[in-house]
């Protein structure tokens, strides 16, 4: 007769005496998948979102601060930049003040920066689908500025009034005609607080005007107050940077920033990987404890299986084989709770808005080979665990069997 066989109806015989063994397990199991599973949804997440994104692989260089060895920012610096080695673009940026003449909510003053790829403000509302790039003469305006709500500006056209350099001591203004077709979310502040994206046209002909200078001299002498350079991966990053210092312009990266990042999801991982340290410990604990206990109640049976002819290997073999079988049922469980557990959680980060983008699988379950792996090694623990006692019990004579029955 085939030892697996005995086992299974063994356990069949047995099973309301093995269910809080498997149950336990199974329920543990299924934490840590699903611990696991949104761990590395997370992580695969952030690799393509954040990993290779195209603020991830930016450098922003500074204007300097006057310094003797060290140019201006301005096309020619931008085009050296450019030649360096593993870049894949320069964006520049430029900032001048905007006071509204004819706004009817009161926040008066902004900001007018140029638009960077690199760093696109998040948009709430806009007067067409494709916003950027901006128009000539067309401006994005925060959703708020000051606790003032801008959302009426929204498809408006506004007079603007721009400082102009006349001579040292003496200015007037100038007045131009924006419209504003998008509104962003104020929470953004790369480029400070109270900013309107403006075209670049727009930008440097106020710039200029508030230098004195004509818009080709602007640029040739003073140029932009910073610049973003975009390496073609976000492994040439550092590489990059150190180029860019070499030239000695003010630089960091926002790979510097986001170092916190890999350090959360590694220890949301970490957790994980204690939880299965727990889910060994209490498969071991208790295959002990319920293989010790089956051997003392079934001690009539193990005396009747050696009387018979049984070697001691043999009922050893079969008490192990059983917790084997709880063992596949445990983690066959474990799975199918993990996906229900997996499904609920990633329904409910989803939720949180700084989360959702990271949790995108409707069941983030660890990989094929991870499951099996973790599977395998469910059975092989609860298994181990009821060596000893099932040893003890298949040494005992017939005779003893019999007796302690």
């Amino acid at each position: 007769m085939n030892l697996f066989q005995v086992a299974w109806w063994n356990v069949q015989a047995l099973r309301r005496r093995l269910l809080g063994l498997v149950a336990m397990v199974a329920v543990v199991g299924a934490v840590c998948l699903s611990a696991i599973g949104i761990a590395s949804n997370a992580q695969g997440t952030t690799t393509s979102k954040v990993g290779e994104s195209t603020a991830n692989r930016s450098v922003t260089v500074d204007s300097p601060d006057g310094g003797p060895d060290t140019a201006r920012l301005t096309e020619a610096t931008e085009k050296r930049l450019a030649g360096i080695a593993h870049v894949e673009s320069v964006q520049h940026r430029l900032q001048v003040s905007m006071p509204v003449r004819d706004n009817p909510e009161g926040a008066d003053l902004l900001y007018a920066t140029t638009y960077r790829e690199a760093l696109t403000p998040p948009v709430v509302k806009s007067v067409r689908k494709q916003l950027f790039p901006l128009h000539r003469g067309e401006v994005v305006f925060p959703a708020s500025t000051h606790g003032v709500d801008l959302s009426s500006m929204l498809g408006r056209t506004v007079t603007v009034d721009a400082h102009r350099y006349v001579r040292p001591g003496v200015g007037d203004t100038v007045s131009d005609r924006v419209k504003v077709v998008g509104l962003y979310d104020p929470s953004w502040q790369f480029d400070g607080l109270d900013v309107a994206y403006a075209d670049d046209a727009t930008v440097v002909k106020w710039a200029a005007a508030a230098a004195g200078k004509t818009t080709d001299d602007y640029l040739r002498t003073s140029g932009w107050d910073q610049l973003t350079v975009v390496a073609d991966s976000a492994s040439q990053v550092p590489g990059v940077l150190k180029a860019v210092q070499r030239m000695n312009y003010p630089a960091v990266t926002l790979q510097q920033q986001l170092q916190a990042l890999p350090g959360v999801l590694r220890l949301v991982r970490l957790t994980g990987n204690v939880l299965l340290g727990v889910l060994g410990v209490l498969a071991f604990a208790g295959a002990v404890t319920v293989t010790g206990a089956l051997g003392r109640q079934r001690a009539q049976e193990v005396g009747i299986l050696k009387a018979v002819g049984f070697r001691g290997r043999s009922v050893m073999g079969m008490l192990v084989a059983e917790m084997a079988i709880a063992g596949v049922v445990a983690a066959a469980a474990g799975v199918v709770l993990a996906v229900g557990a997996s499904s609920a959680a990633a329904a409910g980060l989803r939720r949180i808005g700084d989360i959702a983008p990271y949790v995108r699988d409707a069941v983030p379950l660890p990989g094929t080979s991870t499951l099996i792996s973790l599977s395998v090694a469910t059975v092989v623990v609860v298994a181990a665990g009821a060596v000893l006692p099932a040893r003890r019990a298949a040494r005992m004579s017939p005779t003893e069997a019999m007796k302690d029955w």
